[in-house]
Parts: C-alpha cells; sequence; structure tokens
C-alpha cells in the first residue's frame, strides 16, 4: 500500500480534491459533496475552528477529511470523511482516521474524538468500532449514530 498521508488543500490540489466522489449508491449515507464541506468550512455554523485535508495515497489524492475542533477543550469532531469511489477499500481511510489521532494524541489537551454518521450506513459503526471508537449516543430526532473516541 502506498503511504497515506494528510495534506493541506491548497490552489494546486482543489481541482483533484473536488472531482473524488463516492459511488452513486453511497449518496443517501455520504449526501455531502467535497466542494459542499469546503464550502461550510469557511462558512460554519459555529466558532469552532475547521482543519481540512486531502487524504493522499503516494502522489495520488484519494479523499478529503475534515475536523471541528475545540482544542481547549479537548475535543475533536470528525465532521467528513470520505474516499473516491475508486480507492474504497484499500485501507485508505483506516490509515487517515490513525493519523487524525496520532495529530490529536500530541495535542496540548487530548480528550475526545467524536464522530457521527448516519443509520443508513451500518458499515461505519463497524469501520469506527475497529478502530476503538464506542457508540455515545443516538441524535435524537435525526438519522445519525454518534461514536466517541476517548483518549
Amino acid at each position: 500500500m502506498n503511504p497515506v498521508t494528510l495534506r493541506e488543500i491548497t490552489s494546486g490540489n482543489l481541482r483533484e480534491i473536488l472531482e473524488l466522489s463516492v459511488a452513486e449508491h453511497q449518496l443517501q449515507a455520504y449526501p455531502r459533496s467535497n466542494a459542499y464541506s469546503i464550502a461550510e468550512a469557511h462558512y460554519p455554523p459555529d466558532s469552532d475552528p475547521v482543519w481540512l485535508r486531502a487524504i493522499y495515497a503516494g502522489e495520488t489524492p484519494v479523499g478529503f477529511m475534515m475536523t471541528s475542533e475545540r482544542p481547549d477543550e479537548g475535543e475533536y469532531f470528525l465532521w467528513r470523511l470520505m474516499i473516491d469511489q475508486r480507492f474504497q477499500s484499500r485501507g485508505y481511510g483506516r490509515r487517515a482516521v490513525q493519523l487524525l489521532i496520532e495529530r490529536i494524541r500530541r495535542s496540548s489537551n487530548p480528550r475526545a474524538l467524536i464522530t457521527s454518521y448516519l443509520n443508513v450506513d451500518a458499515n461505519s459503526g463497524g469501520f469506527y468500532e475497529g478502530m476503538g471508537f464506542k457508540y455515545s449516543r443516538d441524535l435524537t430526532g435525526t438519522d445519525e449514530v454518534e461514536m466517541k473516541l476517548t483518549f
């Protein structure tokens, strides 16, 4: 497997990141495009800092990651994780999340990495459980399930 890295999104790689997408049948579970997510990161619903990264395998962009962070409180929220349909099931998503976890562990106040997924994608729960996340709560009134990795 090519080494996985998390890289800044710049004018030099933006077009490639915007062209990445999940398969048609996955759109119900992953309805937001990378373009939507990047725009949302620039106009977030709250004042928490947003961290965006392109996921690369070697020199090939294969995915996208976005977090919302409260480093003073030690809370990090994995807001988006997507691997392009051509590169799924190769371990790139798992390695990208491991790199994120390593980054958070190196921070001054790591307490929790939280994520959520839509109930229509049962595979996400197993993916995150395999990485040490625990179910923390159903988000009542939504189709989302929240999971948390405590440091």
